[in-house]
């Protein structure tokens, strides 16, 4: 009975530490890719609007897309640090975390050599933007035409929760177990 008591409480330590030791990018299938360290889903596309538009017709195209029935889409948000190394942004921290540059876009598809608008206004005539090809984040006039890439907040994938019937018969299963063990040991003789 230590022995598979011992064996459980090993099991359990070493599938609590089995758990990401490292913050990744996550292709989810479908045109969607989740970044761990955000909690945020990024189109997997960099152009999937395919044309460069306004500030404002951008922040209408990424809160009016509907993409693998989610809804709530969005610019990527912004921190107000300009020039390189812009790490607080999500676009900054795409491309300086995670590597995804126009030239390397892991597992996205079409990042641009161009500017990005983001979310985040200035003021009533500039919102900052971010440049794939050279990492920088500026400020930009909102009547400029630019690229624009849609994220979401969360995750796309629920998390996994047992059904109770698979729960119960799991927890049975490991009761009968127990006690057939236990059982055994009483039956054999003693050494």
């Amino acid at each position: 009975m230590k022995r598979f008591i011992t064996l459980i409480a090993a099991t359990m330590f070493l599938y609590a530490l089995a758990g990401p030791a490292y913050a990744t990018l996550i292709d989810k299938g479908n045109g969607l890719i989740y970044d761990d360290d955000f909690n945020i889903t990024w189109l997997q596309d960099a152009n999937y609007s395919g044309v460069t538009m306004t500030w404002a017709d951008a922040n209408t195209w990424a809160s009016d897309l509907v993409f693998q029935g989610f809804d709530d889409w969005r610019l990527p948000i912004s921190d107000t640090c300009s020039g390189n190394t812009c790490t607080g942004s999500e676009m900054g921290h795409l491309f300086y975390t995670k590597g995804i540059t126009s030239s390397s876009n892991g597992l996205f598809q079409n990042v641009k050599p161009s500017l990005y608008w983001a979310a985040t206004e200035y003021d009533n005539a500039q919102s900052w933007r971010f440049n794939f090809l050279y990492g920088t984040q500026s400020l930009g006039d909102k009547t400029q035409k630019r690229y624009a890439w849609a994220v979401r907040n969360g995750d796309v994938t629920p998390p996994v929760a047992p059904e109770p019937v698979s729960a119960i018969l799991f927890v049975t299963g490991g009761m009968v177990l127990s006690a057939k063990i236990y059982r055994n040991k009483r039956r054999a003789p003693n050494s």
